[in-house]
């Protein structure tokens, strides 16, 4: 055997010793150290055996196949009234170990057996259903425990929770790896499990979403942590930065139990998700008011469907050279129990749970209705845009369910106009452009709504066959003189400028002047929708403007 390197040895130990303070198992950064340190030792084997009630068990932990065992060293301890003895063989005799060789051993045993006794607790609390098996946190259940502990010796008003959800785990796993993705995210919340020690819990609600519960004196203490940690899983391995989008609570007395805790943790966490730039939200009343709502509005979504509780309000659409009505957006209104529910609570609601696409193709069939009953009663007929949500983007049907309402009713597609929102993933954007090409083909007009407030307003111009552009109220000058306000002339007449040289038509929406008309037509956009012609009207008051139309 090489001569015992002391220096060798304190490095390999330390890196060892860091490493199972970490572990909560015996996983593969573990095991590789262990190897190292035997080596420097002169170990041969080492091997764990088991015994008890349960199946005995041998684990094998190191083997150096190359050199025959001279010496052995056995150590015997009991944990859960299990029998559990580490076997030690050595490549030279035991009475020839120097003291500082012995010493090693020693300690090397005192770490195998700190890392076998928290394997069996694991092992144990995994079968009870409380260590979540790929992070080593709690799962749902011990969580459910420990808050049930604060409830009942009345110190859970103290306390703060948070659900949070890693941020872009599936670009971590295609750099490193599913099981490399898996240790950095079992690292990063044993982190913040490490920080609150045994003032909190970490528990994994499912997939990458996790909830904790902390003092809430250490509230910035664990903010700080979720906004960005730099995470390794090794000395050899490139750190990565994580970080979660959280939504936090603190406890008040108007939740009563775990059970009202744990849907409040879940409501926080799908707020933080919907608002991922934000580092962080606070679960407020405002918020809890929200989620009310939210559940209100989609349980009574169906019967309002049925009932025709949304009536379509339809506001004109001017032709500036002769101010004349050139058409008509159709908006949406709610009528229910003899109150106006307003589109800003109802429409998010309906776009996150995805009704929204039945309360679209509702509004389209009403809009052929109208366009029908206009046509047969000899009624001067104009353009009628209606919005259609990206959510739909995803269907390959969609173009067909269009077209089949707009035929039913036997309308001329030239009356029909479909407005889409802009749009900034690469999926939509290929699916929006196939939709509107596709719209364009079977004579349907499309205009491009809110223009200029997304991402991808160049390439929307560039590639996709649009109809019309509307340029976004947030571009029309206000009229205060203000820095601010001359910007907004400047990009008008930009967005003017190349929309005519491109061959498309421009609205402006959110007119609500006369000077604003006037900069309009000055700029060569000669269509326009706002307050200062006509607000949203009841279809009896719009089919009066359509009467006054056949009159000039």
């Amino acid at each position: 055997m090489a001569a015992f390197d002391v220096l060798d040895y304190m490095r390999t130990l330390e890196s060892l010793l860091r490493i199972a303070e970490q572990a909560w198992l015996f996983d593969e950064d573990t095991l590789n150290t262990i190897n190292k340190l035997s080596k420097v030792l002169g170990i041969n084997k080492i091997n764990i055996d088991i015994e008890g009630d349960e199946s005995p068990e041998s684990l094998i932990l190191y083997h150096d196949k190359t050199e025959e065992a001279v010496g052995l060293i056995r150590y015997d301890f009991v944990h859960n009234d299990r029998k559990i003895s580490c076997t030690i063989n050595t490549k030279q005799p035991n009475r020839d170990f120097p003291a500082e060789l012995l010493a090693g051993i020693n300690t090397l045993y005192e770490i195998v057996r700190m890392l076998v006794i928290r394997e069996l607790n694991r092992r144990k609390e995994e079968a009870s259903g409380k260590i979540d098996l790929i992070t080593g946190v709690s799962t749902k259940t011990l969580f459910t425990e420990y808050v049930n502990s604060l409830y009942e010796d009345g110190t859970v008003k103290d306390y703060s929770v948070v659900g949070f959800g890693l941020r872009s785990m599936a670009e971590l796993n295609r750099q490193v790896g599913n099981d490399n993705g898996n240790k950095l995210m079992a690292a990063y919340v044993k982190g913040l499990q490490d920080i609150l020690s045994d003032n909190g819990l970490v528990a994994r609600i499912g997939g990458i979403n996790f909830c904790a519960v902390f003092p809430r004196a250490r509230f910035e203490e664990v903010a700080v942590y979720l906004s960005g940690k730099v995470v390794t899983i090794g000395s050899d391995f490139e750190g990565k930065v994580m970080s979660a989008c959280a939504g936090f609570y603190h406890i008040s007395e108007g939740c009563k139990n775990v059970g009202e805790l744990n849907e409040i943790i879940s409501s926080a966490l799908h707020n933080a998700l919907k608002n991922p730039v934000q580092p962080f939200i606070i679960y407020d009343e405002k918020l809890q008011q929200a989620d009310k709502d939210e559940k209100y509005i989609a349980r009574i979504f169906q019967e309002a469907l049925e009932n025709e509780e949304f009536k379509v309000y339809y506001q004109p659409k001017t032709e500036l050279k002769k101010y004349c009505l050139h058409g008509a957006e159709a908006l949406c209104r709610w009528y229910h129990e003899g109150k106006v529910v307003l589109p800003y609570r109802f429409i998010p609601v309906l776009e996150n749970n995805g009704d929204i696409v039945r309360l679209d193709f509702y509004m389209i069939e009403h809009v052929c209705r109208d366009i029908r009953r206009w046509i047969d009663e000899k009624r001067p007929v104009v353009n009628v845009s209606i919005n259609l949500s990206r959510c739909h983007l995803g269907d390959p049907d969609l173009l067909l369910h269009i077209t089949e309402i707009i035929d039913k009713y036997e309308i001329p597609h030239s009356l029909i106009e479909i407005e889409l929102t802009e749009t900034t993933t690469e999926v939509d954007y290929k699916e929006l452009k196939d939709l509107v090409t596709g719209l364009k083909e079977v004579g349907l007009s499309t205009s491009v709504d809110d223009f200029g407030v997304g991402y991808s307003s160049m390439n929307l111009l560039h590639e996709l066959p649009w109809s019309i552009i509307k340029i976004d109220r947030s571009f029309i000058p206000v009229g205060d003189g203000t820095a601010e306000d001359e910007k907004r002339k400047v990009m008008l007449k930009s967005i003017i400028d190349m929309v005519n040289s491109l061959g498309l038509k421009s609205i402006a929406e959110g007119v609500e002047t006369i000077d604003q008309v006037i900069l309009l037509k000055e700029n060569g956009c000669f269509f326009a929708q706002g307050y200062y012609f006509d607000k949203p009207l009841p279809v009896e008051d719009f089919e009066q403007r359509l009467d006054q139309l056949a009159e000039t």
